[in-house]
């Protein structure tokens, strides 16, 4: 009851309360930093960039005058072998299926269009090109082992691949469909020049 009749100075009960709620905010936010601090000694981050570029820029016209859609299966045979000698037993065969469309035709800026007399043109025709490959598709490889196999290296499947969609191979589809191309070079000139004038004749000559 005493306590209640005494005289108390409100102003230092009020400096000591700022002074407790401000040394806890400190020793908060003192902690908060602490925190982050400690996590971010935690932390990783990690970028992937990739810089390319552009050396030249090259105008093309290329006439893609036929697609040949191809499947086929590649092999690929290996033995193993120590100090040079073949290990029996050791043969690892790999086989990838595969299947894509093969563009072929021609780059159009390096025909040549020439009057031969007042309603005919010589069309100067360079050699045929395999343009490209539509809608690759690449099986997994299966693998057929023999028992010391696990000698033999395995197939390289990026070596294969590259095989399969080779110059070597384009340049075979150009041989095996030569005269289809020849049709529809005369085909598809005719076209552009009959929309023209009907009445205009077209002589061929192709390279090669």
């Amino acid at each position: 009851m005493i306590f209640f009749k005494a005289r108390v100075l409100l102003w230092p009960l009020l400096l000591i309360t700022v002074l407790v709620v401000a040394g806890m905010g400190a020793a908060f936010a003192f902690g908060g930093l602490n925190a982050l601090a400690l996590s971010s000694l935690f932390t990783s981050s990690s970028s992937e960039r990739d810089s390319q570029v552009v050396q030249s820029v090259t105008r093309v016209q290329e006439v893609a005058l036929l697609s040949l859609h191809i499947e086929g299966v590649a092999r690929d045979e290996r033995t193993g072998e120590i100090l040079g000698v073949a290990v029996p037993a050791s043969e690892k065969t790999t086989l990838i299926q595969y299947k894509f469309d093969a563009k072929l035709g021609i780059d159009g800026s390096q025909v040549k269009i020439e009057a031969t007399g007042p309603d005919a043109f010589l069309v100067t025709i360079p050699q045929f090109v395999g343009i490209g490959f539509d809608d690759p598709v690449f099986e997994d490889p299966l693998e057929d082992n023999n028992a010391l196999s696990w000698v033999t290296p395995p197939a390289i499947q990026t070596r294969m691949v590259n095989n399969i969609l080779s110059d070597e191979n384009k340049q075979a589809y150009i041989t095996q469909n030569t005269a289809a191309l020849k049709e529809q070079t005369k085909v598809f000139y005719s076209g552009i020049i009959a929309s023209v004038d009907p009445a205009i004749t077209l002589d061929f000559e192709f390279a090669g």
